[in-house]
């Protein structure tokens, strides 16, 4: 095909393709808008473009409405072993104690990591948890 008549054609194509958006164009503007495209040479002017674009980059975002609702997820696990911590009071001699429990001896709490029967402070099998703080003045 010839270049003339390949652009001709190319022409023809452009102009039937954008000869509807050029009719609506001129409804808008007809309406009041400031857009106008000059169809003839293919050019397009948008008014003050890159201005009303700044304005509206500038504006504070507005949040569209809430979307569905997602479906439930996983249930979560409890722990490692499905235990949580179990705080039983102060410690009391010769009783057997849990991995888990929680027990105050001395202003302190320790955590007690395998069963035993051991004084916290005094076995591996405890870990200070919460240090004793130190006696304040009396408020008197």
């Amino acid at each position: 095909m010839r270049p003339d008549v390949l652009a001709d054609y190319l022409g023809q194509t452009i102009r039937g393709l954008v000869g509807p958006m050029g009719l609506r164009v001129a409804e808008l503007e007809a309406a009041g808008g400031r857009s106008a495209i000059a169809l003839d040479g293919l050019t397009a002017s948008l008014g003050d473009l890159g201005h009303r674009l700044a304005t509206l980059e500038a504006r504070a975002p507005v949040p569209g409405p809430p979307g569905p609702e997602g479906p439930a997820g996983p249930a979560g696990r409890d722990g490692l072993d499905g235990k949580s911590l179990n705080y039983v009071g102060v410690y009391v001699a010769g009783k057997t104690y849990d991995a888990g429990d929680l027990a105050t001896d001395d202003g302190s709490v320790f955590y007690c990591a395998r069963m035993t029967s051991a004084r916290p402070g005094t076995s591996h099998d405890w870990q200070l948890m919460v240090k004793r703080g130190k006696d304040g003045k009396s408020a008197r």
